[in-house]
């Protein structure tokens, strides 16, 4: 007999997943990849708070280091940072395979590293488009194979946790890669999670709108007046996607205006939604140089 999904006694877990004397995840061990800002350290912080250990990648082997030490002292877990470019081809597998220990199981992975630039298609390098595609699409298809892979062979109850936006269901000009790639994301998170419902993993995909992160400078946008309106603390954000995680659920839209933007795609052609798109794109950010 197949090994059901996992799951816990989700009653009360809402309103207790601030409280760090609720810990439903003590002896789970996460992969969070892009943890060093925003959405990736938000995750990190709650999963430790909740009694997850942790393995925290990136490429910021600094901020990582000083964030695993924090959470350590603070929540009583163990946490390791491991440097890492999943801009690089192949660095999936190498990730993989240096966590994915016998005697130290995964059982939680969070997929969170991307980019996506914000600028015409023909006005930006292909270079830039390929990396876009290998942070996004390829290091996530890759690392998410070798971990359900040790999951699966492990057979503890295990949770995956893609993160893509809302542009995954709306897409908008100048992000015609990053919007391609989310859209991947999205429905292979959910391809996946239908072929692994019968084992000990679920798979969940979080579609956040406009966060506050680091995201807006390195995408080359400057939010305008208006544009404020729209956007989340990553803190809820995360917290939104873990209380998905926890409650198996197939797709994460946190925030009304941003289910309402996921949902309105469906009653109008593609064309004019893309029109309609750009229009709120340009009504709320301004393009700007890209930070590095």
């Amino acid at each position: 007999m197949s090994p059901s999904a996992p799951s816990h006694d989700l009653s009360t877990t809402k309103k207790n997943l601030s409280r760090t004397s609720f810990r439903p995840l003590q002896g789970h061990r996460a992969l969070v990849t892009g943890a060093s800002s925003g959405i990736g350290e938000q995750y990190a912080r709650q999963l430790a708070a909740l009694g997850s250990d942790l393995v925290l990648a990136a490429r910021r082997v600094d901020r990582l280091e000083k964030l695993a030490l924090e959470l350590e002292k603070t929540h009583g877990i163990r946490a390791v940072a491991v440097a890492t470019d999943l801009g690089r081809p192949g660095e999936g597998a190498r990730l993989a395979k240096a966590v994915c220990l016998p005697d130290q199981p995964v059982t939680l992975l969070v997929n969170n590293a991307g980019i996506g630039p914000y600028a015409p298609f023909l006005e930006t390098d292909v270079e830039k488009h390929l990396s876009t595609i290998q942070l996004n699409v390829t290091a996530l298809t890759e690392l998410t194979h070798h971990v359900a892979t040790h999951m699966r062979s492990h057979g503890r109850p295990s949770y995956i946790s893609n993160v893509a936006s809302i542009a995954a269901y709306q897409a908008t000009p100048n992000f015609a890669v990053y919007g391609g790639t989310k859209h991947y994301v999205r429905l292979f998170s959910e391809v996946i999670r239908n072929e692994l419902q019968n084992t000990n993993i679920s798979v969940s995909c979080l579609c956040p709108g406009g966060t506050y992160t680091e995201f807006l400078e390195k995408a080359g946008q400057q939010l305008k007046a208006s544009g404020h309106a729209a956007m989340m603390p990553a803190a809820e954000v995360a917290r939104q996607g873990i209380l998905g995680m926890l409650r198996n659920r197939a797709v994460v839209v946190p925030g009304l205006l941003n289910k309402i933007a996921c949902f309105l795609p469906r009653l109008v052609p593609t064309g004019f939604g893309i029109a309609v798109a750009g229009i709120a794109m340009r009504r709320s950010v301004s393009q700007v140089k890209a930070q590095p």
